[in-house]
């Protein structure tokens, strides 16, 4: 059973952040700058001459992660890498000792694999997804894990820390939770194809570039028959059929080439061909890459870590170190969307199978089990 922190927790974090980034005059251990930090900072030009920050003293800079160190310790074992085709995809966590993973939907897909914190490798099968929510969950043949707490009670309050669970003993990055849990509205896909205007037919005419129709393998007179299994008679049945799906969402389209019917998957976007982002969208940006599904949620918490797309999927911790969602997506330069615990009991129920056990709730401290199979 976990021992509370002490009621003074909260000063000492704060006065150890404080250290961290400079802003007392008291050192920080033996403090050191990477050999390179001059080649990494940032300059900021005030009055009274240049300002030179390193990048080492940011929020996800060493130091300040360090601080968090205890906070992520006992989601840590219960928190995986999820691998497609040997590329990194996306955190998990699990929510099951008999080998049970949440992750984000996005992006898993191919040959599985979750890497555990202690180093094991396990090949793994998607087992169910929820689309609304954009989670998955995936099963590897192993037992006694550690596992994730995940309770309904636990809610993150505006404006308190939250930090994000890895593999690693420091979190990949900290922040605050800015935004209580709300809807996020829905986005059209796009497919990236140009229809037949004179028959009422969607037969396709041109296949733009680098689009998902492009990457999918759809090609010139292919005659879209259905959605994600919706007929699509016509053009206008097929524009409506792929606007209810979000940018980032995986759908299959049903083709018929010639004599032969085919099923291609396509992943949607939200670039329209040829158009130059918009400045708000250029913005969002230049922190780095977005996810692509970052849109439609029923509801999501957002707060201000900033992640790369792989790196969501897995859960965060206020700082106490209890489970209060999990990352589904990097959506601006400092938004990041989490889906709450409330909301995380109620999928995992029902993404489990009917015969499977329930989720299991102790704390990460199950026995290592032996890999089966390798990646």
């Amino acid at each position: 059973m976990r021992t509370p922190l002490p009621s003074t927790r909260d000063a000492a974090l704060l006065a150890t952040l404080l250290m961290a980034l400079g802003l007392t005059p008291f050192a920080y251990g033996e403090e050191k700058a990477p050999p390179d930090w001059k080649a990494s900072a940032t300059t900021q030009r005030f009055p009274g001459g240049a300002f030179v920050v390193p990048n080492w003293r940011f929020a996800s800079g060493p130091h300040v992660r360090n601080a968090f160190r205890d906070v992520v310790a006992e989601a840590r074992p219960a928190t995986v890498r999820v691998q497609s085709d040997d590329r990194d995809v996306a955190l998990g966590g699990i929510v099951g000792a008999e080998g049970w993973i949440l992750t984000k939907a996005s992006g898993v897909q191919g040959q599985l694999v979750c890497v555990l914190a202690d180093g094991r490798e396990f090949e793994a099968r998607l087992v169910d997804a929820n689309r609304d929510y954009n989670l998955a969950l995936l099963k590897i043949d192993a037992e006694q894990l550690p596992t994730l707490t995940i309770t309904d009670a636990t809610a993150p309050q505006v404006g308190s820390w939250i930090a994000t669970v890895g593999l690693e003993p420091e979190p990949l990055g900290v922040g605050v939770v800015s935004a209580r849990p709300r809807q996020i509205p829905h986005q059209a896909g796009i497919l990236g194809v140009q229809l037949d205007e004179v028959v009422d037919r969607p037969v396709i005419v041109r296949v733009f570039p680098d689009t998902p129709a492009a990457r999918a393998g759809l090609l010139v007179n292919d005659r879209i028959v259905s959605i994600e299994g919706q007929p699509t008679p016509d053009r206008e049945a097929l524009i409506r059929a792929v606007r209810r799906f979000n940018p980032g969402d995986r759908v299959e389209v049903e083709v018929k080439r010639g004599e032969e019917t085919l099923r291609l998957l396509a992943i949607l976007s939200g670039n329209v061909p040829g158009r130059q982002p918009n400045r708000n969208d250029f913005q969002n940006q230049l922190g780095g890459r977005l996810s692509e599904r970052r849109f439609g949620f029923p509801d999501a918490i957002q707060h201000d870590t900033v992640l790369r797309p792989e790196d969501c999927g897995g859960p965060i911790v206020n700082l106490d170190g209890e489970v209060v969602g999990f990352n589904v997506a990097r959506s601006g330069r400092t938004e990041t969307y989490a889906i709450a615990s409330a909301s995380l009991s109620k999928l995992i129920a029902e993404l489990m199978p009917g015969d499977s056990p329930p989720q299991a709730t102790p704390t990460a401290t199950g026995e290592p089990s032996e890999p089966v199979g390798s990646p």
